[in-house]
């Protein structure tokens, strides 16, 4: 879809009245009057959502001690005041000027406004006896400041969500009023789209999970729950990222046990044109849609552990966002089935390409088993990663994360997607049994009593029924999402770093809605995370794969696959941490987020809008 054009107010004076950055070189000059009251995709002036705390003053907590709703927990930033919340604040506000106007009289009034339909998505400040303070709502502006000229500042109070409600642009109108005659002028504004950061930025911070409770970080008790399995993995991501050089400390989330890191949140920024016309940023964490059918309380349906997007990652220059239909609440049967479709584990960026300068969003889901739809319709709204969904519904969680993953790598377009391949996983069996390696045990280095079939062999895996079904289950759901990958992104089989996986069907009870689901019978290195360009790792699960001379042959063929695109592969312990709990478990990316630098961002609006 071309950006829309607005074409200049009929009746503009020669001269100007109201300037805006229209050329985005971050400075106010006459380069910018050609144009300022339509926004192309060259040319329009762009205002930041103004989310983040630059001053820490949102509180966690209401004054009564109690836990504060998932709505006002979310409500709370510097565009939900009326003040300019500090230098980093005003920084974040984008500039406009009225020049000086000649020959008004002392009975001039001015008033400036943005359109009804924006009105209470932006606010505006003036220059006033040396600091910005908001205009009135009247927007009027006094006869001695439109003759020695006004310093104006604006910020967006919200992204757009739906177009429906607010497009993200507003126009300000300038209205001067002196001896009967009227002019006006205008000017058009777009706020920044939030953009999902993708894996070819290099990894900065990883966030792990810490065993204190969310509430904690909310100034209430609660104990804490221990996760077994945690200090391995925590000891083997700390020394693959230290042997990369990435030195940076863990940030610590509390999460009560909750330990699904990857589903709570996910890291993404929104940037305008600052001084030299370079980009101006600040991150921004969209939490989890995902509503629980165990939540807390109808005020507080998300899960607790995300909660920490704003008790604690919010803060100077870093926004919190949140969107989903509160109507999925009373749908706990709905949201049991369904709902994992929405945790931020199940969705993820291909990188940039000619055509998506920025990446492309890309999530799982099918029919019934979507994403919240308030929240995909918001990613769409923002207009530049134009999100695309492949189909998930075969696996138990749902996740694209089960299955594919982008690196950095030496390819045509500098990256692979990394997709786990459930028939290479059965043919590492095959040939293992027919070089006379049936009788090796399937999982080595684990307990037996660690594993769904203790002590399976090689030879009786490639019999297991569960096992056999997983791969032909698991086969045709990767060859039917690499087919919509190709028809809707044009990634063919150059672009693929296949590694092996060993897929299992899950045993289900009766009526359960959802039928032939998958598991990873063996960790799922496709699971992973990988480090960015530059270091160019890649953190996944130790493979626990049946051994021929000492070798681990899963790792071995994962080392090989990746290495074929200058990526090295950093092998971390999970079994007991994620792999192997509950009925589903996860891996790496499941419970690792991540932060990535920001500096290596392009400006969107140089990229094409769709």
């Amino acid at each position: 879809m071309p950006a829309p054009t607005v074409p200049a107010p009929t009746g503009t004076p020669s001269r100007v009245l109201l300037r805006a950055d229209t050329d985005r070189d971050g400075r106010l000059t006459p380069a910018d009057d050609k144009g300022r009251g339509s926004w192309t995709a060259a040319r329009g002036a762009i205002m930041l959502p103004n989310l983040d705390d630059d001053r820490s003053r949102c509180s966690s907590s209401a004054k009564d001690g109690a836990r504060l709703s998932d709505a006002a927990l979310a409500g709370c930033n510097d565009a939900s005041d009326d003040v300019v919340n500090g230098a980093a604040d005003l920084a974040d506000l984008a500039r406009l000027e009225i020049p000086a106007i000649r020959g008004v009289s002392g009975s001039a009034k001015g008033t400036l406004l943005p359109d009804a339909r924006s009105r209470d998505k932006v606010r505006v400040f003036v220059e006033r006896k040396g600091r910005f303070v908001a205009l009135g709502a009247d927007g009027v502006l006094h006869a001695d400041e439109l003759r020695r000229g006004v310093r104006l500042a604006i910020e967006a109070r919200d992204i757009v969500r739906d177009p429906a409600v607010w497009s993200g642009f507003t126009d300000l109108t300038l209205t001067v009023a002196d001896r009967g005659a009227t002019r006006t002028d205008r000017v058009r504004l777009r706020v920044a789209p939030v953009l999902f950061e993708n894996d070819l930025m290099p990894l900065k911070r990883a966030v792990v999970a810490n065993p204190k409770a969310p509430e904690t970080l909310e100034g209430l008790k609660a104990p804490s729950r221990s996760m077994v399995g945690s200090a391995e993995y925590r000891r083997d991501l700390r020394r693959a990222l230290d042997a990369d050089g990435l030195r940076s400390r863990f940030v610590e989330s509390p999460s009560g046990g909750d330990r699904w890191m990857g589903d709570m949140y996910k890291t993404a920024y929104a940037s305008m044109p600052g001084p030299g016309g370079a980009e101006h940023r600040i991150a921004v964490r969209l939490r989890s849609p995902a509503v629980t059918p165990n939540f807390p309380s109808r005020d507080r349906p998300l899960r607790d552990a995300s909660r920490p997007v704003f008790t604690m990652l919010r803060g100077p220059g870093v926004a919190g966002v949140q969107q989903f239909d509160g109507t999925r609440v009373d749908t706990p049967d709905d949201n049991l089935y369904y709902g994992s479709a929405g945790s931020t584990g199940n969705m993820g960026t291909i990188p940039p390409t000619p055509e998506y300068p920025t990446g492309r969003i890309v999530y799982g889901g099918e029919g019934k088993f979507t994403p919240d739809p308030t929240f995909t319709r918001m990613l769409a709204a923002q207009g530049y990663q134009d999100p695309i969904s492949v189909d998930t519904t075969w696996l138990g969680v749902g996740h694209i994360d089960e299955f594919m993953h982008f690196v950095p790598a030496r390819t045509g377009r500098g990256w692979a997607m990394v997709v786990a391949d459930p028939r290479l996983g059965m043919d590492i069996l095959k040939d293992l049994a027919k070089s006379g390696g049936g009788g090796r045990r399937l999982v080595e280095g684990v307990a037996a009593s660690k594993t769904d079939h203790p002590n399976m062999t090689v030879s009786e895996a490639l019999r297991e029924p569960s096992l056999v079904d997983g791969t032909r289950i698991a086969g045709q759901g990767v060859d039917k999402a690499l087919l919509q990958l190709r028809e809707k992104a044009g990634i063919t089989e150059k672009d693929i770093v296949r590694v092996p996986a060993l897929f299992t069907k899950l045993a289900l009870p009766d009526g359960y809605p959802r039928n032939d689901l998958t598991v990873t019978y063996l960790p799922d290195a496709a699971n992973g995370v990988g480090t960015g360009t530059g270091a160019r790792g890649y953190l996944a699960p130790a493979q626990h794969g049946p051994r021929k001379d000492g070798t681990d042959l899963f790792q071995q063929a994962t080392e090989r696959a990746l290495g074929k695109v200058g990526v090295h592969v950093r092998w971390i312990e999970d079994w007991d941490y994620a792999h192997h709990i509950g009925t589903a478990g996860g891996d790496i990316h499941c419970v690792t987020n991540v932060e990535r630098d920001l500096r290596v961002t392009s400006p969107w609006w140089k990229a094409p809008r769709h």
